[in-house]
């Protein structure tokens, strides 16, 4: 094949690739509508749509926390600042940090909930419950689920809602842990103005990410 010819399947290449990409971008368009009302009002932050060849696609919902105020987060952090928020020409956030703000900025946190609590529900065995306090970190959520499906032996749709709430009592934790670092006790008014802080100082967007898992 000569160079001309190289040119030539190179342009058809580049033309199908384009009209692929476009294809997949529709089929992607189409399963985030999908997943937009098969997630809404539901305790599950992820849907799994395959085909019957062991492709699948999972749609994921992500929080993007931007700020808004940024000096109040020292207010907000207190003595934890320098250990969570990182100064620069712009704010940078530490993971857990994120987790936190998104969290109370959407309301996902169950007050005095705790992981201890929700294992208490799923009448399970010493050695199993033992694990899963260590385990669940409320951090990552399909993790969460694979170790209450694995370890807690939970059926698929028990084990998303439970590690729904386990994020939601790992968040009020996380929150109060941070609270007691910057005040003596803790009161409802304390709480009240560290979640009216956060509603100010921050925007969480929230947008759908897919993966794709092709067949084994």
């Amino acid at each position: 094949m000569d160079l001309s010819e190289k040119v030539k399947r190179y342009a058809e290449i580049k033309a199908e690739i384009s009209e692929l990409k476009s294809e997949a971008d529709g089929i992607e368009a189409d399963i985030l509508k999908a997943s937009e009302a098969d997630l809404q009002d539901t305790k599950f932050k992820s849907a799994v749509y395959s085909d019957n060849a062991g492709n699948a696609i999972t749609v994921t919902n992500a929080d993007n926390v931007k700020l808004v105020y940024p000096t109040m987060l020292k207010e907000i952090f207190g003595k934890a600042y320098g250990d969570v928020v990182k100064e620069d020409v712009t704010y940078t956030l530490s993971e857990s940090a994120k987790r936190l703000l998104s969290a109370v900025y959407n309301k996902e946190y169950i007050k005095d909930g705790s992981v201890a609590k929700i294992l208490d529900g799923l009448g399970l065995d010493d050695k199993s419950r033992k694990v899963l306090e260590k385990k669940l970190k409320g951090a990552k959520y399909e993790t969460d689920v694979k170790n209450l499906m694995q370890l807690g032996g939970l059926g698929e749709k028990a084990a998303q809602e439970n590690a729904y709430l386990v994020s939601e009592a790992v968040a009020w934790q996380n929150l109060k842990r941070l609270l007691m670092i910057n005040n003596e006790q803790l009161t409802d008014e304390i709480v009240e103005r560290a979640v009216d802080m956060i509603d100010s100082a921050v925007v969480v967007e929230r947008t759908p990410k897919t993966k794709f898992t092709a067949k084994k």
